[in-house]
């Protein structure tokens, strides 16, 4: 019984002296909020917009506009894709990382005519 005690005390001891540590590779490794590639982005993009935009921007299913002939500016782009708008497109802002959706607004912008 003792001998289980001092056991159960040594774990203890050993499991709260690793709290709190933190590998050396998650301290330094810095966060980037460069865009993705273009072909990354175009990835994103047929897997999160196609289906309603189409593969070229032109398809416009579901009140989709046409990114094709569309005229917003990149901060506008990009607030579309993360807040969504009234005309049924939802905010990707939970779904997609920063450097995807700055990604994906140079990828729209290529999609003009």
């Amino acid at each position: 019984m003792v001998l289980r005690i001092a056991l159960l005390g040594i774990t203890g001891c050993l499991l709260l002296a690793g709290c709190g540590e933190t590998p050396a590779e998650a301290t330094t490794k810095p966060v980037s909020n460069e865009p993705i590639s273009l072909e990354d982005a175009r990835a994103v993009y047929t897997l999160n917009c196609a289906s309603c935009h189409g593969p070229d921007g032109t398809l416009k299913a579901s009140n989709a506009a046409d990114l094709s002939i569309s005229k917003m500016d990149e901060k506008t782009v990009e607030h579309t894709i993360r807040k969504g708008n009234d005309k049924g497109m939802m905010p990707y802002e939970e779904m997609l990382s920063t450097p995807e959706i700055k990604g994906l607004v140079k990828f729209v912008q290529n999609l003009r005519k």
